[in-house]
């Protein structure tokens, strides 16, 4: 069976050299490289056709999320991120199934972690490795503000915290927007673009400009002239999908509509 062909990136000496130790120890690595920046990223992947990347996310000048941007996502092998840590990183990487090692990692995190690689690497899932990555950089944008996990609405004196995956759809109303869950809607003084940039996009899309819908609650879609549409949730709400915002949809959900 073929070797797997392996780069390592670390701006941190002594971590590529842990790197690359424990590389050595596995039967089905046959050829080993090693970057200090996200430059020699770009440059070794796209000359060395590397299998799997154990790529560094905190680099100077170039970080690990600039170097998927470089490369381009059709090209990136199978990627494992290394990073000390940080909440909303992790968090980015778990939402989209992609693996990471969070330092320090023990010897048994890391065989653990080089498996599942080893075994992407074999099952040729690059386009699912690309799909998956293309919603990490959608969802997470380095030096950005972290996304949302609730709302903190405010009236009457109280403040309740209500969790994004409650909330079916929201609509816009001036400087306030409507957040409608299954029970009840509630006035929160944002705007949609406010809440658009800081709630996940794998899960949230703008259907119309005054619109946004949570994914999983959508259940068919009804097609019109030119290109617009209704969509119809589990609740049996209407909604309309203006032509203008159907590719984010299609781009949301992952296929053709």
């Amino acid at each position: 069976m073929k070797g797997i062909r392996v780069l390592v990136v670390d701006d941190e000496k002594p971590a590529r050299a842990r790197l690359v130790e424990l590389l050595g120890k596995s039967s089905h690595v046959t050829d080993i490289r090693e970057g200090q920046n996200g430059r020699d990223a770009v440059h070794l992947i796209g000359h060395g056709n590397p299998d799997l990347v154990f790529l560094d996310v905190q680099m100077p000048e170039l970080d690990g999320f600039e170097v998927l941007r470089k490369v381009g996502l059709a090209r990136m092998p199978v990627v494992v991120f290394v990073t000390a840590f940080d909440q909303f990183a992790l968090r980015a990487f778990e939402n989209n199934a992609l693996d990471y090692l969070l330092k320090p990692f023990s010897d048994e995190r890391f065989e653990l972690c080089l498996e599942r690689a080893i075994a992407q690497v074999r099952m040729r899932e690059r386009n699912d490795v690309s799909q998956r990555l293309a919603q990490l950089l959608n969802a997470w944008k380095p030096g950005g503000e972290p996304l949302f996990d609730r709302l903190a609405i405010r009236g009457g004196g109280r403040v309740l915290f209500l969790n994004v995956d409650e909330i079916v759809w929201i609509q816009a109303a001036g400087v306030y927007v409507d957040l409608h869950t299954a029970h009840k809607a509630y006035l929160h003084r944002a705007t949609l673009a406010d809440l658009e940039a800081r709630l996940d996009p794998t899960r949230f899309v703008r259907i119309h400009r005054s619109i946004m819908v949570n994914i999983l609650h959508i259940r068919e879609l009804l097609s019109q002239a030119h290109g617009d549409g209704t969509v119809i949730l589990n609740d049996r709400t209407e909604l309309r999908l203006s032509r203008s915002y159907r590719s984010r949809l299609e781009q949301c959900l992952g296929q053709p509509l």
